[in-house]
């Protein structure tokens, strides 16, 4: 009897939080259509529903894995220049996407609804096997605790002609060490563990070193990361993979990828400084017009010397600008880099025409006291 009362009260125990989570996912499925266009909608709905960072979370993975199927006529689909926001709309407008849409609108949803949240690329097993492919997944902020949270293994599965809804929450707010298990990111530090696990440790072909040498402070490492800027994100990232003893033939895609983001940063860099530099030359020039006109109305009307000779001095100021730009470029880490040639040539003669001209005023000047 005894036990008998032990356990009816552990069962009672259990309910309180079982029917609270129940009602978080009843109020979230509940959201009208009309507010379900875009994720901006659906965090609003969620921020005046619910009232701690548990809550919204657990709502807002109850609305993506109920709401969104996952696509298999598009299961390769693909698009390497396609940002966050795109993965987003394409997956609303359809309710229907693949890991990458799944991952984009939970992040998107958390980030509207003040938590910390990330997209992370990666690989995963099941039954033992690693998978070919690659997935994506989430990771989250709550409670100041790092979990990690993937949508797309918990929305449901096509068995035929007929899509299966997901019985559960089983790849949410998992815990760095159990969710190692089935998912590696490709960046050790998204691993959120001091010890890395490697690919051959993680596919069972290496068994666990627990090397005190290997330690490594993810900590340190994301505060460093969520301080840096982008170009600064995506070379750390690139090293970190590049040096983490991972097959190529695993890799070589997101490698791609990351270079192709960098070159993209550099050339964007290069081809401001570029504009830039051709700005600084134009009103370099059109202020030596400006001079032009003046002289050839025989200085007239008369302007005092000082400002006559800052106007010199300004055009001197953008022809040392451009060719700082200039500078920058000649040393531009991009694959792809500009022509600075043409326009150099352009600036060494404006820089020796205003000179003459220069000269020109202040013999004027001489010659007319």
């Amino acid at each position: 009897m005894r036990w008998l009362s032990i356990l009816i009260a552990f069962i009672l125990c259990g309910f309180p939080s079982m029917a609270q989570n129940g009602m978080i996912e009843r109020i979230a499925l509940n959201i009208p259509d009309s507010q379900t266009n875009t994720t901006t909608q659906i965090a609003a709905y969620i921020d005046n529903h619910f009232k701690n960072d548990e809550e919204k979370v657990r709502a807002i993975y109850a609305w993506v894995t109920s709401n969104i199927k996952y696509d298999r006529n598009n299961v390769h689909r693909i698009i390497l220049d396609e940002d966050q926001e795109q993965r987003v709309t394409y997956a609303l407008k359809g309710r229907r996407g693949v890991c990458e849409n799944f991952a984009a609108i939970f992040n998107d949803l958390c980030i509207k609804s003040g938590i910390p949240s990330f997209y992370i690329e990666g690989c995963t097993k099941q039954n033992g096997s690693v998978d070919r492919g690659g997935h994506v997944w989430c990771a989250a902020l709550v409670n100041n605790k790092w979990a990690f949270y993937d949508p797309t293994w918990d929305a449901g599965f096509w068995n035929g002609d007929s899509y299966l809804i997901g019985t559960g929450a089983n790849y949410f707010q998992i815990s760095p060490k159990d969710f190692i298990l089935s998912h590696l990111p490709f960046d050790p530090m998204f691993q959120f563990l001091n010890d890395p696990v490697s690919y051959k440790e993680f596919d069972g072909h290496s068994k666990p070193t627990n090397n005190p040498n290997s330690y490594f402070n993810y900590k340190d490492s994301l505060g460093i990361y969520f301080n840096s800027d982008s170009l600064s994100r995506y070379v750390s990232a690139l090293h970190r993979i590049a040096n983490f003893d991972w097959p190529s033939s695993k890799i070589d895609a997101k490698l791609k990828q990351l270079q192709l983001e960098i070159e993209l940063i550099y050339q964007d860099r290069d081809m401001a400084a570029y504009n830039s530099a051709i700005a600084d030359y134009n009103t370099g020039i059109d202020m030596l017009n400006e001079f032009i006109i003046y002289r050839n109305n025989q200085f007239q009307p008369v302007k005092k010397s000082s400002e006559v000779q800052h106007l010199f001095d300004n055009i001197l100021k953008k022809i040392v600008s451009a060719n700082q730009n200039l500078s920058d470029l000649n040393k531009s880490e991009a694959t792809l880099t500009l022509n600075t040639g043409g326009l150099q040539e352009k600036l060494n003669e404006l820089a020796q025409y205003a000179k003459e001209q220069n000269s020109y005023y202040r013999n004027y000047l001489s010659l007319a006291k």
